[in-house]
């Protein structure tokens, strides 16, 4: 049996990078997953690797293929079932004041998301906006309407010094993500 992961794809639906999704299930069966599924329009593949193959390697590999095939920069955060179950425990327990979204950030790596607090800290926050580290993931929470209006989201979504090393997605799309690997 093999070991469900959803790779997350930045940037795909927007910005003038359009995927169809049928075209992107055709591409993940043509790397050789299985239990393929897409998640809403945005980029959130759920697949199955009977391979065995390291995390790292999968993400090489299905950023070059996707990079190939759709002619644009990919890139990609894999996760399994268990990191973003637990990721979305905790943000049923995270404070989400009135009139804010809440968000789940996908760092790279470790250090990128181990440098995340500081730089939020660094920055001037919006009413209600709030980040918490879990693991080489985080929360945050910010207005509606103000993801890329806030100083942080403005750095961390629309900078090209983090377009390869963070992702985002509004937590109930990542309910319907974890439900889609269940």
């Amino acid at each position: 049996m093999g070991k469900a992961y959803c790779a997350l794809l930045r940037g795909v639906n927007v910005n003038g990078v359009v995927i169809k999704m049928d075209a992107l299930r055709a591409a993940f069966a043509e790397m050789g997953f299985s239990g393929i599924k897409t998640v809403l329009a945005t980029g959130n593949v759920v697949f199955t690797d009977e391979t065995g193959a390291p995390e790292a390697e999968l993400k090489r590999r299905v950023e070059a293929e996707l990079s190939a095939r759709f002619g644009y920069d990919a890139h990609v955060f894999l996760r399994d079932e268990a990191e973003l179950a637990r990721l979305l425990a905790r943000a049923k327990e995270f404070p989400k004041p009135e009139g804010c979204h809440l968000y789940a950030l996908f760092a790279e790596s470790d250090e990128v998301a181990a440098g995340l607090p500081g730089l939020f800290a660094s920055l001037t926050q919006l009413p209600g906006e709030a980040l918490a580290l879990r693991g080489k993931d985080a929360l945050w929470s910010v207005p509606k309407g103000g993801t890329t209006d806030s100083a942080f989201g403005s750095r961390i979504l629309g900078s090209r010094k983090y377009k390869s090393a963070v992702t985002s997605r509004n937590v109930n799309t990542l309910g319907k993500i974890v439900g889609a690997m269940r």
